[in-house]
């Protein structure tokens, strides 16, 4: 029979947030299917103590897959759903649970948060009544029965579990932050500083548990994100490293990252870097015409400006003091009361600068 194929291979509860159904919208079940098939849920029962809920028609998880199922949203919405039917649950019974019950009524996966300090759990049963007004009577066995996978459990302020990489972990209603709390790596710090010749960066990585590479990746002028340079994962610890991009232009804006791509495709990127690079900018520049000299110096310091003629004899000291620094300086002259002008001088506390004018034409 079709059923009996199907069931050969049951799906994995790897999520639990029971929240507070009655209360708020937390509560969350995602099943995953460890098969290269699919495997159909329909006709099944997932219950839990607030509730019991009958899989429609046509319901099935692709191969290596998983369904997640909320009070609102997701792949299935429990909310208002005409197979949902809410269960007064035993007051007597602590923690919380979720099992899923085949066609013919056999429970074949549980999950039980057990409360701390540790409760025994004891048998449940119910009826679940179909859309169509079908009683569907269900029986839970005790905690000795091999379905059940137990987690010990605190509801405050721990919201629910999840298995991550084959390990249970405590898990609120936020998946980013468990990402993030839960990553086999961690980004710390992500500096730079840019020069003349290309970027510097420096940045730490923590390594906690085994993961294959991540890559250190460049953006252009707000581009794509292209890797350039893979680091492959060492043992746990903390590792520091230092890269210097020398592929950059000036005047341009970069951006730069650490990104970490999981086997399940989940990604963790560190906070980019921006740097907007400089055009170079000589620390002395000086431009000349007869009558005429602009002059920029990085920093203020004092300089002798000259004019000399053809045979460097002096024709006028234009200027001797401070100059300002960081802007461009103008100075002018007369060139009808100084017309054997050939050379504009320029003199720093390290050097002497030169600038030919050249005959009058």
């Amino acid at each position: 029979m079709l059923w009996g194929a199907v069931w050969s291979q049951n799906p994995q509860i790897i999520r639990f947030i029971p929240g507070v159904y009655r209360e708020n919208l937390n509560h969350r079940i995602d099943l995953y299917n460890p098969t290269k098939v699919p495997l159909s849920l329909e006709r099944w029962l997932l219950v839990t103590r607030d509730y019991s809920f009958e899989f429609p028609a046509g319901v099935q998880i692709p191969p290596q897959q998983r369904l997640t199922i909320l009070k609102v949203g997701g792949d299935i919405s429990l909310d208002r759903h005409p197979n949902f039917l809410i269960r007064i649950p035993d007051a007597t019974q602590a923690g919380h649970y979720a099992v899923l019950i085949d066609p013919t009524g056999q429970a074949r996966a549980g999950l039980y948060l057990a409360p701390i300090p540790q409760v025994r759990f004891l048998p449940d049963s119910g009826v679940h009544i179909s859309h169509g007004g079908r009683p569907i009577p269900f029986y839970l066995p005790s905690e000795t029965a091999p379905l059940w996978q137990y987690v010990p459990w605190d509801p405050d302020p721990i919201t629910g579990v999840a298995l991550i990489r084959g390990q249970w972990r405590y898990t609120t209603a936020n998946e980013e932050k468990e990402k993030l709390l839960y990553a086999p790596i961690r980004f710390s710090t992500l500096y730079g500083e840019a020069d003349t010749l290309g970027i510097l960066l420096t940045y730490e990585v923590e390594i906690r548990e085994p993961c294959s590479r991540y890559f250190l990746e460049r953006q252009i002028e707000l581009q794509g994100w292209h890797p350039i340079l893979p680091h492959f994962c060492s043992g746990p610890g903390r590792y520091k490293f230092q890269y210097y991009d020398t592929i950059t232009f000036a005047g341009a804006r970069y951006a730069y990252r650490l990104i970490y791509v999981s086997p399940e495709g989940d990604t963790l990127t560190s906070l980019p870097l921006v740097i907007q690079t400089k055009v170079y900018t000589p620390p002395f520049q000086m431009r000349a015409t007869r009558g005429f000299l602009r002059l920029y110096v990085e920093r203020s310091q004092p300089i002798k400006i000259k004019l000399l003629n053809a045979q460097y004899e002096e024709v006028l000291r234009l200027y001797d003091g401070w100059l300002n620094g960081g802007v461009e300086n103008v100075f002018t002259w007369e060139p009808q009361r100084y017309p054997d002008t050939y050379y504009v001088v320029v003199w720093t506390p390290t050097r002497r600068y030169w600038h030919i004018l050249g005959s009058e034409p």
